[in-house]
């Protein structure tokens, strides 16, 4: 067996780990998700991150910056700080409402956010960098060719390549459905990358994270998160368990994870 290009793209074309989340469910969890990723160590986390793309010269104050996914903005805004142009893409409107706040709140006007998919997005020029963080909106190899194409410089991508959580893991055995806890999207990438002459680096980032809401919060989003909002007798179990592990009407969760970061050259 020849391990081509072909080959990986078959592989990932075939792996139907994990359904890919809605526009409906990411308009349910803009509102919390722009919370959580305002924290003080999120915010930290990504200063840091800006300031390493600084230092190894990928970035600068006269780049230009496409965030694929860039959901409530944070990110693109960080960059924003830094470079001369950011623009973000989402296919959620409320995401987007969030990032348009969050650019504005810091001043920033060299920010545009754009109502788009990654399939149906057009832009007349490259950029000198292209991200996609943790976004859902690279999920096929035409996604990534895409992604590279309309760079001019470098490309950083990252994902989950394992998370786990107990609570989850329930959840899914109690609705008859497999839990995935290792994920198989970087590992194609970087092979895909690899078969086309191109290396990129890898690195890890470790971590635990806490989700917390209240019950009745709880029980729309894991509904959602699960897909079983169609089935009135999985949503009943899982509402039926989280009631019963709820403290004083909130649910905790946490979540052991690991993220890869890819960053290549385009040439």
């Amino acid at each position: 067996m020849e391990l081509n290009t072909e080959y990986f793209e078959e592989l990932w074309l075939s792996d139907n780990q994990k359904k890919e989340p809605t526009v409906e469910f990411w308009d349910f969890r803009a509102e919390e998700y722009n919370l959580s990723s305002s924290g003080a160590d999120a915010q930290l986390n990504r200063q840091e991150k800006v300031q390493a793309l600084i230092d190894r010269g990928i970035i600068n104050a006269e780049s230009t910056v496409l965030d694929i996914g860039c959901g409530s903005g944070q990110f693109a805004v960080e960059l924003a700080k830094k470079t001369r142009k950011v623009v973000g893409l989402d296919f959620s409107e409320k995401m987007l409402h969030y990032a348009s706040a969050n650019a504005a709140a810091e001043g920033l006007k060299n920010t545009a956010f754009i109502h788009s998919d990654w399939d149906g997005f057009q832009y007349a020029e490259p950029f000198d960098l292209v991200i996609a963080s943790m976004s859902p909106a690279i999920h096929k190899p035409e996604h990534l060719y895409k992604m590279m194409e309309y760079s001019r410089g470098y490309c950083y991508l990252s994902s989950f390549v394992e998370r786990h959580s107990s609570l989850k893991e329930k959840l899914y055995h109690l609705t008859d459905q497999n839990y995935v806890r290792q994920f198989n999207k970087m590992n194609y990438i970087f092979n895909l990358l690899w078969t086309k002459g191109i290396f990129p680096e890898l690195t890890y980032e470790t971590g635990i994270h806490k989700r917390v809401f209240p019950l009745a919060k709880a029980k729309e989003l894991y509904t959602r998160e699960l897909s079983v909002l169609e089935s009135r007798e999985q949503a009943s179990r899982i509402h039926q368990y989280l009631e019963a592990i709820a403290e004083s009407e909130v649910v905790t969760e946490s979540l052991q994870q690991r993220k890869g970061e890819l960053i290549w050259k385009e040439s």
